[in-house]
């Protein structure tokens, strides 16, 4: 019988090949395997981050669509290229009627972006001279004279002090003064276009992880509407300097709402999109790293590791909404699920096997990436637990009735849940977020798509059923049924989900000790006086806000100067993350908080932390007080890191920060873990 010499031969891997695939970690600024240029996928959003004549400022997608990717990958292939992420985002000083603030056509928009746009300016001259191309002393006017601005504050304390100069004139009536500020701005870009020119110096900034520092107040996205009409300005009148916007879908569509000039940044928006040949590739380039020779990009790869291949691509790419960062978490589940069983290929057994593990991770990332908008919205999802997989309309709007009568529903959700109780509007919502479809009659559910498209969901009718997004049956032990009614005899429980809090408290107790804490901190003042509260204030922040990686809280008394007063010592427990990092790099089993209750951090302040110090405990400390991080702070910074430690500076407006998300339910260490980038950064 002679043989088919049309047919293509099959790549071969050696049978061991499995033992060595790891596909990463899904959350973009952990994952070490982004250090590799051959990873990374060249999607049509980063052509566009690559190409200025574009003219693209703003990369919008939901949770885990590949901004922070794109992010890095400039940062690590651009010749000048500057990471933004603030953390400061509506200053105080900002004290402006909202409806006067948000009138794009008024003097207060242009203030609050004329303050964003020379920010940009100085930021990039800054770099500059960071990395020695160019001489403070040597600054043309007007740049001499912003010296101090470029030289001594970083981008968050220099936005503040000009947005409080700007709007002290506008508030005073001022005209004079405000008119130098914005004529100042228009000098300041002219000028550094010309130093650019001269010594080939385009820049771009990106700014990133907006949602750290995001409140969902009115006035955060009144700032948000600043700053992306300062990219698009810029991207108009500035040669030498680019800044591109990283942004989450749900916070981009609170500024299509209130825009009344939104057609000017519409323009400049890439859809962080994705299609099933793209996310195969994603997952072939990382199977590929460990191998030589590599099989070829485009289904051949995929097929060495993955039995029944095609079959297998159609129930990863079906199930995880065509988003990337659900494809790698599931895919990576799968595999250690092959490798623990030592298959030589991930079995179609194996996806099946990782799918309850991959159900409950995703929930839990559909909850946090909410909780800023929709508080605690895990709650009302969690209702939903051994319930049907389909609804009919008359049986949402029973379901709605009982989370109105629902104790903890009602205290923790109060703040939205009473916007949506019509059933249309609860639909929209659980639509938009994607954990809803709609199917007309016999039609295949529609979910939302990725993509910054129109929001609104199909038209419900009475044949309108909703479906639970197959992503999360597993993770709430949901049945393959098609519930019409409610009765009274249904109760909405949520028993099968454990939900993480400390000191086995109840969720209104939790929120209540947090709301504590942030009350307390208004009034808490400063030195000796308020040593004593600020301390056990910290000490209550890590109980509620790290309990999940720091363990045995305890108290340390010592005796300084005649003072009594307490560190606070944790166990590291962790098993992946930051706190996982901090153990591994600094050996830092336990980790040791110093507070710190006054303004400004001495030399001694920074000995101290050095003395803690130690092979046994670890090489980790945290120095968390009420001030400013200063520049030269990180030069006591340094010597700890010459001895293979790290002293991490945390302010008070960092404490906001990590008690407001776990108020919102949000279960993340992004904003430490930015604290540590930027120190090694300005230490480096």
């Amino acid at each position: 019988m002679k043989k088919d010499k049309s047919k293509k031969p099959v790549f071969q891997v050696a049978k061991d090949a499995l033992t060595r695939i790891n596909l990463g970690i899904s959350f973009a600024e952990y994952d070490p395997i982004l250090r590799q240029r051959d990873v990374f996928v060249r999607t049509p959003a980063l052509e566009a981050a690559l190409d200025p004549s574009r003219a693209k400022c703003f990369f919008v997608g939901r949770r885990g669509t590949g901004k922070t990717a794109i992010a890095l990958y400039l940062a690590d292939n651009r010749k000048l290229c500057v990471v933004v992420n603030p953390q400061i985002f509506v200053p105080s000083c900002i004290d402006v009627e909202i409806a006067q603030l948000a009138d794009t056509r008024q003097r207060p928009f242009k203030s609050l972006v004329t303050s964003f746009s020379r920010t940009f300016l100085l930021e990039a001259v800054m770099e500059w001279s960071r990395r020695k191309l160019i001489s403070l002393d040597a600054l043309p006017s007007p740049l001499s004279r912003d010296r101090p601005l470029i030289e001594d504050l970083d981008f968050d304390q220099r936005q503040m002090r000009l947005q409080a100069e700007v709007f002290e004139s506008l508030n005073k009536d001022n005209e004079k003064d405000w008119l130098r500020f914005v004529n100042r701005a228009k000098d300041t870009l002219k000028v550094v276009d010309d130093l650019a020119l001269a010594h080939s110096l385009n820049t771009t900034i990106l700014i990133d992880r907006i949602d750290e520092a995001w409140d969902g107040s009115d006035k955060a996205v009144i700032c948000l509407m600043g700053l992306m009409h300062t990219c698009v300005q810029l991207s108009a009148t500035c040669k030498s300097v680019r800044a591109l916007l990283f942004l989450r879908e749900n916070i981009f569509e609170r500024v299509r709402q209130i825009d009344n000039e939104f057609a000017r940044l519409e323009t400049s928006v890439v859809s962080l999109d994705w299609t099933q040949e793209l996310l195969l590739e994603l997952v072939e380039r990382r199977l590929q790293l460990p191998l030589n020779p590599k099989p070829p990009i485009g289904g051949a790869t995929w097929d060495c590791f993955f039995e029944s291949g095609p079959s297998a691509r159609a129930m990863v790419f079906d199930y995880c909404q065509e988003r990337p960062r659900d494809v790698l978490t599931y895919c990576s589940f799968a595999v250690e699920t092959a490798q623990s069983r030592r298959h030589h290929q991930v079995t179609i057994e194996d996806l099946q096997a990782a799918r309850r593990r991959f159900s409950e991770s995703r929930f839990k990332d559909l909850s946090d990436e909410y909780s800023e908008n929709f508080p605690t919205i895990s709650l009302v999802l969690s209702r939903f637990y051994g319930l049907g997989t389909e609804y009919t309309v008359a049986a949402v709007t029973a379901f709605i009735q009982k989370l109105l009568v629902d104790d903890e529903v009602k205290q923790a959700c109060a703040g939205w849940i009473y916007g949506y109780v019509a059933p249309e509007r609860f639909i929209e919502l659980l639509y938009n977020i994607g954990f809803f479809g709609i199917r007309d009659g016999a039609d295949k559910p529609q979910y939302r798509s990725l993509g910054v498209k129109s929001p609104t969901p199909p038209p419900i009718t009475e044949r309108s059923h909703v479906v639970v997004h197959p992503s999360y049956v597993d993770a709430l032990a949901l049945h393959e049924t098609v519930i019409g009614a409610l009765g009274d005899e249904i109760q909405l429980k949520g028993e099968g989900l454990v939900y993480e809090l400390p000191d086995a408290t109840s969720l209104h107790d939790y929120q209540a000790r947090l709301d504590t804490l942030l009350d307390d901190m208004k009034t808490l003042p400063n030195g000796k006086p308020g040593a004593s509260q600020w301390e056990h204030l910290i000490g209550e922040t890590i109980r509620l806000c790290f309990f999940r990686s720091l363990a045995n809280v305890e108290p340390k008394v010592r005796d300084v100067s005649g003072v009594v007063i307490r560190d606070w010592v944790t166990s590291n427990v962790a098993q992946h993350g930051f706190w996982e990092m901090v153990r591994q790099r600094y050996n830092a089993t336990q980790v040791i908080w110093e507070c710190k209750n006054y303004a400004d951090l001495t030399a001694d302040d920074f000995h101290q932390a050095l003395y803690y110090m130690t092979r046994a405990g670890g090489r980790f400390v945290i120095v968390v007080f009420r001030g400013e991080i200063q520049r030269h702070y990180y030069e006591h910074v340094r010597r700890a890191c010459e001895k293979d430690g790290m002293v991490l500076l945390l302010t008070e407006r960092d404490i906001v920060v990590f008690l407001r998300q776990a108020k919102h339910g949000k279960i993340k260490e992004s904003h430490i873990r930015d604290i540590y980038d930027r120190t090694i950064r300005e230490i480096s």
